[in-house]
Parts: structure tokens; C-alpha cells; sequence
């Protein structure tokens, strides 16, 4: 037998897994040899093209990520979660490891052989950590070595630059996304072509996609063989013919050769992994496509998800926001919740922390050649890193909302907001994810940056004149559904009763309280557990006079308060930022003179921590002459 090809520095064939094992403990990154001269030859390729490995090996252990095995052996599970720096767990069965689905939050990473992830399988799966607000990846692969080799990928750096693009088979056409301008593409250049991350939106199965002009066809190696005995399949696929595309108009593509480092499958059941769930051979578009370049494939779990043209852009303009994959394919699911489907509808093959695309920048995060000195772990710390975890996704999935809406109403003002807001939840996440368990976690940069978050959170009511607060309230209760509904106490407007909603997100967010007056429109919008913001402010605008309010509740963060007309077209008339402190208070806003008299409406939005917090009232303005009312209304 041949010896493999020359592996890049920082890689090495290992004998098998024990070997591994040792191998990593040396700062090595491992690789099994397939024993055929084409699979570990595209291997040694791959990883030449990705580079090193991104930082030290073994990783530094992390807060709220985790590996589960199952099966008889636990190696492979030992080996990934040594080299992720993560706590490893494993179960004989799947079933069992559901029984035991560890603490809320953060990611779980499950090791499985493939012939165990059937959908029977998964399904539950899916449920019993996103009802946990845990985000789910799968390490998997056609055999051992070619998940080592998923391994690797997911180890490897990203490269500094990297453009996205989608490949909508329904329609013939190709395209590169968020790069308005760009020269048009064709789909065999969208295919040809090195990208960050491709997305395909197509008809086909678990074996094919028909991309108009070409096919991706799902094919591992000489011929199509069935998957238990190996047999050749009669007039089945080889590498230069698919059986699904006789003509000779027709080109052939398999997933192993897409130069593309996240692959997207919106393709009906393009993730299907039990070797007897479809046709029965070894024809498979994700195993296929885990064995070439992309170090993570998400996609279609199963046939009726009916998602439309809009998902794969979502999930697009979620991942340019900077979140992860675990992230993006909780956001597919919760789309297919809101059709009506559940269960689950998509699944992630890679690490659900894995940020693909850096927010707005190309520059990659700075690297330190110097480890941090290490902190005892304690319960209080555990729970402040939890806690800035689960704001910091919550903010990514806030300004994924915010970004949908642009779609259909463009505005550059909320667009730059968006990008500093993108910018500074990174550098934060950057920060948890570096601190682990027994790093230091830098509380000063920590709340440095959440200030900055919230300064341009707030700084976009008075950036844009788009219905700004309406947007903010769609954008949070956007991954959010009702659990139930309670009355309220009247209106201190129109003394209509109020309705108290009660939101909860399979996704992982805070649940949420909402207020809302059927005449008077929203009252409040905050998290649960935090006390609505408690305001003593006039019962009316008087023009040309000062208009004084009093704030008691939070102690923390930045609050604004605005003044403004009914039309959501009409900026603000009056405004201010400031800053909270435990003792109450005061506003004076300076109300100009010329003001048309009209039902008007104060807005307080808090912000602290990469969370907001919402109220409004309803405020007549009196016209000029009028006698100036001195009272107060608290609500």
C-alpha cells in the first residue's frame, strides 16, 4: 500500500484513534488515512488551502459548549472534545444522553456514527436541547477518518477574507450576497468559485440537486455501490455521468469539490444521514461535502419543511450579524415553527460556535502568543459568563430582526447602526469566548463594550425617521411566541383594559412581557423578571414649556427618552440619552413652541447589557394658551 500524501505543517497521519489522541496532546492535529489515494490526497489538499490550526492545541476549556458522544466507543468523542477544549459526556445510546441533556444554554456537540442519526433520531433530539436553549451541531462523517478529517476543518483558521454566495436552483440563477454592485455571476461560477459560504436553494433529495444547467450529485467515489454490501448499482452515478441528468447539456458537480467553508443545503431532505432513509446506496449530498472543503454543512432535515426563497436569505443576513451556526440553524427552525411545522425542519453537520463571518470587519481578531494567567473557576463566575453568553446571542438575534427589515424598507441610518451595534456584541463574544471557565474575564472591556452596544441601539430613533421604535419592537419579540395571555390594569390614558402577553423563543432568549392597550397601542415591552420601567411624568405637552419626568427602577445602563408625533414618518421633537443610577431620575426635555396640537406619544427605551426594555404612553399636547396642568401621571 502507498504511503498518504504530505500533510501541511501542524497535521499527521495518525495509526488510529489512540494514536490521535497522543498526536493532539503534542499540538498536533490529526488525520486518518482513508486508504484511498484520492480521498486522503483532497485532504492533504484541503487542509494546505485552510492553513494552521487557530490558536494553541489543545484548546483552553470553555463555558456552555460540550461534546456528546454515543455508541460503543468513546474515543472519537474524547478525541473532539479534548481538541475543542470542551467537557465530553458519553452515553451508550442516544436515548439515553436525552435523558441527562445537561444545563441550559450553550452548544452541544454530538459525536455519533451516522447509521445512529437517523431523522427518528434526530428529531427528539433537536427538540430536547432547543426546548433547553442549547444549539446543536453534529460531528459526523461517511467513516471514522472523515470525521477526524471534519475535525481538522472545524480546527483550521478562517480565512481573513470571504464573500458569500447563493445558488438558487429554482430559478437557474446565481448571486453574490450583500455585495450590491457586484458583476453578475453565473452558477458555474458560483460553483467553481472559493467562497466563505455558499447556500443552495434547489429541488432535489438526499442525493441530487438540480441546479438548472448542473446537478450536484452526491457521489463518494468510483461508482454508486450500495451501502451495506458494497454492490454496484447498475446505470447508477459515476464521476463523469449522473443518473439524473442523461443529456449531455447537463454538467456534473459533487459537494466534496464546492470550495466553500459553510455550505447550506435548502434542498428537501438534504440532510439525511441513516444509510437506509432514502435510496439505499452511498449517493449522499451532506456526507459527500463533509469529505471535501466545508468545515460545516447545514441544511433540510427533512421533505415538508416548505421553506421559500426568503430562508436561505435569512439565514444569510443572520450570519453577516456575526452569529454562529448553532444560531442560524435555531433561527431555520424557528421559521418552520412559525409555518406550522414541528420537531425541527434543519440541522447543523460542524460546531454550533463556529462564527463563520466576522461583523463588518476583514480583519481577523487580534491573537495573543501569551496565555492568559488562569482564574479558579467558581459557581458565581460560571453564572456571569452564562449570563453575558445568553445577552449576547439574544443581541445577535435582535439585530438579525432589525437587519430583516431593511429588506423591505431601506434606511442608511439604521443600517450604520447596525453595523457598530454588530461590532461591538462581536468584540464581546470575542472576549467569552476567550475568558473559558478559568480565563479572566475582563468585566471593565465587558461593560465597555455592552455601553457601546447600547449607545447605538438608542442612537438609531433619532438616526432614522422609519417607524424606529415600531421596528425595535417587531425586531424583539421576533423569535418570540405568546405562552399566554392575562389582563392587565386600565390604561392611564384611555382606561381601556390592558393585555399582558407573556413571550417565550424556542431559541434561547429571555422570555419576555409585553403590555398593550387595544386604543393606546404598546405600553411595555421588557424582559421577564425585570420590573417595567416606572415613570412619573405630566399628563400633558405644553409648547414652549419644559416637560419633566421622573425614572425609578433600573440601576443600570443607558436610557432614552423621546417626545414625537403619532407618525412614525416625524422624528422626535424633543429627546435626551443619560445614564442611570440607583437613585431616581429626572428628565427635563426643552418642548418647542410650535407644535401642532395632537395626540402624541412618549417613548422610553432602556438599554443595559445588550438587552432593552420599552414603554410608552400616550401624551396630548395642549395648544398654546392653554393653562398648564402641574400634575402627574405615574404608569
Amino acid at each position: 500500500m502507498n504511503a498518504p500524501p504530505r500533510l501541511p505543517d501542524g497535521h499527521a497521519w495518525a495509526s488510529g484513534l489512540d494514536h490521535a489522541q497522543a498526536l493532539l496532546t503534542d499540538a498536533t492535529v490529526p488525520l486518518l488515512a482513508t486508504g484511498e489515494r484520492d480521498r486522503d490526497e483532497r485532504i492533504a489538499a484541503v487542509l494546505a488551502d485552510y492553513g494552521p490550526a487557530a490558536g494553541p492545541l489543545p484548546r483552553p476549556a470553555r463555558a456552555c459548549a460540550r461534546v456528546v458522544s454515543t455508541g460503543d466507543d468513546p474515543r472519537l468523542g474524547r478525541l473532539a472534545a479534548t481538541a475543542l477544549g470542551r467537557p465530553h459526556h458519553h452515553y451508550p445510546t442516544l436515548t439515553q444522553a436525552l435523558a441527562d441533556p445537561g444545563p441550559g444554554g450553550g452548544s452541544v456537540l454530538l459525536t455519533a456514527d451516522p447509521a445512529h442519526l437517523t431523522i427518528a433520531a434526530l428529531l427528539p433530539a433537536l427538540d430536547t436541547w432547543t426546548r433547553h436553549g442549547t444549539r446543536l451541531g453534529l460531528l459526523t462523517g461517511r467513516d471514522t477518518p472523515a470525521t477526524v478529517f471534519l475535525l481538522a476543518k472545524i480546527l483550521a483558521a478562517s480565512t481573513p477574507d470571504g464573500a458569500s454566495a447563493l445558488i438558487d436552483g429554482t430559478t437557474g440563477r446565481s448571486r453574490r450576497l450583500h455585495r450590491p454592485g457586484a458583476p453578475r455571476l453565473t452558477t458555474a461560477d458560483a460553483i467553481s468559485s472559493p467562497w466563505r459560504t455558499l447556500l443552495i436553494d434547489a429541488h432535489g433529495s438526499a442525493a441530487h440537486a438540480h441546479l438548472g444547467t448542473a446537478v450536484l450529485c452526491g457521489l463518494p467515489g468510483d461508482a454508486e455501490r450500495t451501502t451495506h454490501t458494497g454492490h454496484l448499482v447498475p446505470g447508477g452515478c459515476t464521476p463523469t455521468r449522473c443518473k439524473t441528468a442523461p443529456s449531455s447539456g447537463i454538467t456534473v458537480h459533487h459537494p466534496h469539490d464546492l470550495h466553500a467553508e459553510v455550505l447550506g443545503l435548502y434542498i428537501c431532505n438534504a440532510i439525511t444521514l441513516g444509510p437506509d432513509e432514502q435510496y439505499p446506496t452511498t449517493v449522499n449530498l451532506a456526507l459527500d461535502a463533509v469529505d471535501g472543503h466545508p468545515a460545516a454543512v447545514f441544511g433540510l432535515l427533512r421533505g415538508d419543511a416548505d421553506t421559500t426563497s426568503a430562508d436561505p436569505h435569512a439565514a444569510a443576513d443572520l450570519l453577516r450579524t456575526g452569529a454562529d451556526l448553532g444560531t442560524v440553524t435555531m433561527d431555520a427552525n424557528r421559521r418552520a415553527a412559525e409555518r406550522g411545522l414541528t420537531g425541527g425542519a434543519a440541522i447543523l453537520i460542524g460546531d454550533p460556535d463556529h462564527q463563520p463571518h466576522p461583523v463588518h470587519s476583514d480583519r481577523p481578531a487580534p491573537r495573543t502568543s501569551h496565555p492568559r494567567p488562569l482564574a479558579a473557576p467558581s459557581p458565581e463566575r460560571d453564572r456571569e459568563i452564562v449570563d453575558w453568553t445568553q445577552r449576547t446571542a439574544e443581541a445577535a438575534l435582535f439585530e438579525a430582526a432589525l437587519g430583516d427589515s431593511l429588506a423591505h424598507r431601506p434606511d442608511p441610518g439604521l443600517d450604520q447602526c447596525l453595523r457598530s451595534m454588530g461590532e461591538a456584541r462581536s468584540g464581546a463574544q470575542t472576549l467569552l469566548r476567550r475568558a473559558g471557565p478559568t480565563g479572566i474575564l475582563d468585566h471593565e472591556e465587558l461593560e465597555r463594550l455592552a455601553h457601546q452596544w447600547a449607545e447605538h441601539a438608542l442612537g438609531l430613533l433619532t438616526r432614522t425617521r422609519g417607524g424606529a421604535f415600531g421596528r425595535q419592537l417587531t425586531a424583539l419579540r421576533a423569535t418570540h411566541r405568546i405562552l399566554r395571555t392575562t389582563p392587565a390594569s386600565p390604561c392611564p390614558h384611555c382606561t381601556m383594559p390592558l393585555t399582558a402577553e407573556h413571550l417565550t423563543s424556542v431559541l434561547g432568549p429571555r422570555d419576555r412581557i409585553t403590555v398593550t392597550c387595544p386604543r393606546c397601542g404598546p405600553a411595555h415591552n421588557h424582559p421577564a423578571g425585570q420590573p417595567p420601567l416606572t415613570v412619573h411624568a405630566p399628563t400633558a405637552v405644553h409648547p414652549g414649556r419644559p416637560f419633566t419626568l421622573t425614572v425609578d427602577g433600573p440601576e443600570h445602563g443607558l436610557l432614552a427618552v423621546h417626545l414625537r408625533p403619532r407618525s412614525s414618518r416625524s422624528g422626535s421633537y424633543a429627546h435626551t440619552t443619560a445614564a442611570l443610577a440607583p437613585e431616581p431620575l429626572t428628565v427635563d426635555l426643552d418642548v418647542p413652541t410650535d407644535l401642532v396640537p395632537e395626540l402624541d406619544r412618549l417613548w422610553l427605551v432602556h438599554a443595559d447589557r445588550f438587552r432593552l426594555a420599552l414603554h410608552q404612553r400616550r401624551v396630548p399636547v395642549l395648544p398654546a394658551g392653554c393653562n398648564p396642568d402641574s400634575s402627574t401621571r405615574t404608569s
